[in-house]
């Protein structure tokens, strides 16, 4: 009879623990979209709630849990071999092999720590979007300037990035110029050795002198806010805006920021951004180190193992699919806003608006990219639209490699690039 009641006791004890989890952590939870979670928290939670009021289901409690546990880690455990064979890393490293090179396997905060010792002041790549995602007030636009970032490794060696003293990746600020050029990390050159940047492609190749303010992870509402504020402290002739597939669900984001917002007021001023940047350093300093340790990006198998992370993403990626094919139905209206917004700001200006496919489009996506392509082009008259994704199938056989050694949801190779830039510089020609 007493180790009955300190059965029921312990079974009662997991519920309330369960509970007090389940209570803490459900907003969290909730806002990320991660019901699995919430699934099996609650699941959990009801089982043992059962095996605390009724007596004769106290023992099953614990079989049901026993055998819970063991099927859902050993399912797991095979997710995570299928993980760990797949992740981005492994299939370049895996690619790079098979060429005779070598594959920089070491994570972005393990690079960082061991330059730190070298004596270099360097640091992971933050960026806005990071800041975004804290639902601050008010948001950095830029990274920190005249700073060394470790940002992405595409092909086996980590890419330095050094921003110049507005936080731009580019050698130095420009106050006139033929080309700004903006985007996410596309416009940026992300992974891509700088020669290769779309910035130095125009500038060298073509002689079309090209300041870059693309920044990876920037939506259509940041792009507008950086071209809002530049517009007092530099003077070019064409503005090129890369979009890239992404940058639809990047919105869904952004939407949320009143600071964003904004800018899509046709009587807003200006932030006086970067009059005001240096009043921003300080406190992404303070943030980038006071987290340090959570930028450890790649696949982590401790974390894989312990917190269930592969069937954990399966599960939501199940409850969420309806909500990820009405991402594709994203708000137009303020797509709009922004085109009308850009046209507005430069109004003797030629904008050109270009459009940049994910591997996707030319897989199962083919139509539905098209579809997205006419339907910005048909938000503003006074732009002009370019659509790279068209370009690219009636030209190059091949669209693999256009891409970072080939691989799927890459960043543009060395020659992709190029044709990109080549596409830009034709189409400027005929303007």
């Amino acid at each position: 009879m007493i180790k009955k009641k300190i059965l029921r006791l312990f079974l009662l004890f997991i519920f309330l623990a369960l509970s007090l989890i389940i209570f803490k952590k459900f907003n969290k939870y909730y806002s990320q979209n991660d019901f699995a979670k919430i699934i099996i928290l609650a699941l959990l939670a009801s089982n043992f709630f059962l095996g605390f009021a009724i007596k004769k289901f106290s023992k099953l409690s614990l079989i049901f849990f026993s055998y819970f546990i063991l099927i859902i880690y050993s399912v797991n455990g095979l997710l995570v071999y299928f993980d760990l064979q797949n992740t981005p890393e492994k299939k370049i490293e895996k690619i790079l092999i098979k060429r005779g090179e070598t594959f920089d396997k070491r994570k972005i905060l393990e690079v960082v720590k061991e330059e730190r010792l070298k004596g270099k002041n360097i640091y992971p790549y933050v960026v806005p979007r990071e800041f975004l995602k804290l639902n601050k007030k008010e948001i950095p636009l830029t990274p920190l300037p005249k700073t060394i970032f470790v940002s992405c490794n595409e092909y086996g060696t980590w890419k330095n990035i050094q921003t110049d003293k507005y936080g731009f990746n580019n050698k130095k600020f420009l106050n006139s110029f033929d080309i700004l050029l903006m985007g996410d990390s596309f416009a940026e050159g992300s992974c891509v050795e700088q020669k290769y940047e779309p910035a130095s492609l125009l500038s060298n190749d073509y002689q079309l002198t090209t300041y870059n303010i693309g920044i990876s992870g920037n939506g259509p509402l940041i792009s507008l806010a950086l071209a809002h504020e530049i517009k007092s402290i530099a003077e070019f002739d064409y503005l090129v805006w890369l979009i890239f597939d992404n940058d639809f669900y990047d919105l869904s984001l952004e939407k949320n920021s009143n600071f964003l917002r904004d800018y899509l007021d046709t009587n807003f001023i200006s932030n006086d951004y970067f009059a005001k940047i240096g009043n921003k350093i300080d406190f992404q300093k303070k943030y980038i180190e006071e987290n340090l340790e959570s930028f450890k990006s790649g696949f982590s198998l401790t974390e894989s193992i312990l917190e269930l992370k592969p069937i954990i993403n399966r599960i939501n990626k199940l409850i969420n699919r309806k909500e990820l094919e009405d991402a594709i139905e994203y708000d137009k209206e303020i797509f709009k806003k922004v085109f009308d917004k850009i046209s507005f700001l430069y109004p003797e200006k030629k904008v050109i608006v270009v459009y940049l496919p994910e591997t996707t489009c030319f897989k199962n996506r083919s139509e539905e990219c098209n579809q997205r392509f006419d339907e910005i082009s048909s938000f503003s008259k006074k732009i002009i639209y370019l659509n790279f994704f068209q370009y690219l199938k009636d030209n190059i056989v091949n669209h693999k490699e256009m891409y970072a050694l080939g691989q799927s949801r890459a960043h543009f190779s060395p020659a992709g690039y190029n044709q990109l830039v080549k596409f830009i510089y034709n189409n400027i020609k005929k303007q």
